[in-house]
């Protein structure tokens, strides 16, 4: 049964001030297996809303049409230097407002797909739906409901000539999914300028996906879901983020069918740490006076074997639990995602993702001055991302 509190975080939470400067994202995450050829891929999908009322009839990006754009301007800019440069810029900056549907793969060869839309393209009021999408297609709709999505994006090699600034690759992909919240996190982290809901640490997905023409079954129990929901002002940076909820026992052997971890900040230099391994939550929330201490790094390492690649880090401890967590992830398997802020001025957040990320995770309790191992398992499909904001202009 889902709790009020998080169907009320599900919806659209952009008010006051952060409707003209401010973001929503709905991101759910599965791993489905080829019907071909057996290959397995995570698939991620996003819905992300930005500056809402600030044009509601059609969208508008940040960045300059290159294809619209006076080319002839554009030497004398290259040639003329810095003054000119700054005229340029004066010029091209907009207040940008759309929505966007962004989905693709986080593993193998990674791809993105982003389609954009008009704020009035979208229902939001409708209360048997969290959002529904009307694209020019009424036949193909995007929808997120309490347990299911649906919906499409594609792209093809022309729209990002004309529209470089879609920020993307071509391709196509289409989801039928239902799925079930297996594990949810109440509490959400929550201040003035940035929140983060975790209504699916562990997600069931079952259904459909159309990867470029191939399909991939999604079956719950192999289907190792997440879903979460960010909003605010602005996102935080740097960006840390973890989530698995593929956890295998390296005490028993065994899968841990009710566990998951979700880890995300820098929230004021903090993280938020949320673990359930079989059932048995234990959460650390950045936003809470409760004293814990949290060590945290992401640093690229080379190892002989596999050669470079990126490991995050994080131990958290109160008086009752240390719980260490290290995730790597090959350097060549990363992708770079960008996301406009809602600040404009070209800021831009840029993170570095996978869905291959494999590690480990202990939970000590600590009895009087020593430490009891509870539990030690092996971490993989972990999604992992870092990134930070390229500074813009002037903030919003």
């Amino acid at each position: 049964m889902v709790s009020k509190k998080i169907r009320q975080n599900e919806k659209l939470r952009l008010k006051g001030v952060q409707r003209k400067c401010g973001f929503d994202r709905w991101r759910f995450v599965t791993n489905g297996v080829s019907s071909v050829t057996g290959e397995e891929k995570t698939f991620f999908i996003e819905f992300y809303c930005v500056n809402p009322v600030l044009s509601p009839k059609s969208p508008v990006l940040g960045f300059k049409n290159r294809y619209d754009t006076n080319m002839a301007a554009d030497i004398q800019y290259a040639l003329a230097g810095t003054e000119a440069a700054k005229n340029f810029n004066s010029q091209t900056l907009v207040n940008l407002s759309f929505f966007m549907i962004r989905a693709g793969s986080l593993s193998s060869v990674c791809r993105q797909y982003n389609n954009y839309y008009a704020l009035d393209d979208v229902d939001l009021r409708n209360e048997d739906l969290i959002l529904c999408v009307n694209g020019s297609d009424q036949d193909k709709k995007c929808l997120i409901g309490e347990d299911f999505t649906c919906g499409s994006v594609c792209v093809t090699e022309k729209d990002l000539v004309e529209h470089p600034e879609y920020m993307g690759n071509a391709g196509s992909m289409e989801w039928n999914l239902k799925f079930e919240r297996a594990i949810s996190f109440d509490h959400k982290y929550k201040s003035k300028d940035i929140n983060w809901s975790v209504p699916g640490g562990k997600t069931d997905f079952s259904g459909k996906i159309i990867f470029n023409d191939e399909e991939f079954d999604i079956e719950p129990k192999k289907s190792f879901g997440y879903y979460d929901k960010n909003w605010g002002k602005d996102f935080s940076s740097p960006f840390f983020h973890l989530s698995s909820s593929f956890i295998k026992s390296q005490i028993t052997g065994g899968i841990l069918q009710n566990s998951s971890i979700a880890v995300q900040g820098e929230y004021k230099g903090r993280l938020s740490v949320l673990v359930c391994l079989e059932g048995k939550k234990i959460e650390f929330h950045a936003d809470k006076k409760k004293k814990f201490t949290v060590i945290h790094d992401c640093q690229e390492i080379t190892d002989d074997d596999i050669g470079p690649k990126l490991h995050w880090s994080c131990s958290v401890n109160d008086k009752k639990y240390v719980i260490d967590i290290d995730v790597y992830c090959r350097t060549k398997d990363l992708f770079l995602r960008d996301y406009e802020s809602p600040e404009g001025n070209r800021k831009v957040m840029r993170v570095l993702s996978s869905g291959t990320g494999r590690g480990k995770i202990k939970l000590y309790k600590i009895v009087k001055k020593s430490l009891e191992l509870i539990e030690q398992a092996e971490i993989s499909k972990c999604v992992c991302e870092y990134g930070n904001l390229e500074q813009g202009g002037e903030s919003c």
